[in-house]
């Protein structure tokens, strides 16, 4: 896992400064507003299956370990998936998840990169 991690002025707080292919700012060990909404709805919607902070659990599989590319998330979380025995429901009629997507996608991608570790992320600015 690579840690990707930048400091950036106070002031420059728009995901236009997220590394390239990244949905996530971390500075200084906080997080993006994007990013610190994607927490809070994976906490409220997909940690009862995929565990917490992304790292699974005997009903789903770890979503850090191998996040797929983000049109394939976004396809999962909006189709469902179905895999054998296995069956995710889709979320894409479901209004706190639906919209936002890439914010959960931003999360769980930081996560995998090691760029923010477990528990409750700080945001930037507070």
């Amino acid at each position: 896992m690579v840690a990707c991690s930048f400091a950036v002025s106070a002031g420059a707080a728009s995901q236009d400064d997220a590394p390239a292919g990244k949905f996530y700012r971390v500075v200084d060990g906080k997080v993006d507003a994007q990013t610190y909404n994607g927490f809070r709805r994976y906490h409220s919607s997909c940690n009862h299956c995929h565990g917490p902070d992304g790292i699974g659990s005997t009903f789903g599989p770890a979503l850090i370990d191998r996040l797929p590319d983000v049109e394939a998330f976004r396809r999962i979380v909006r189709d469902g998936k179905s895999n054998g025995t296995s069956v995710m429901k889709g979320f894409g009629g479901d209004p706190n998840i639906a919209p936002y997507v890439d914010d959960i996608y931003a999360y769980l991608q930081a996560r995998a990169d090691g760029a923010l570790g477990r528990g409750r992320p700080i945001r930037v600015g507070q």
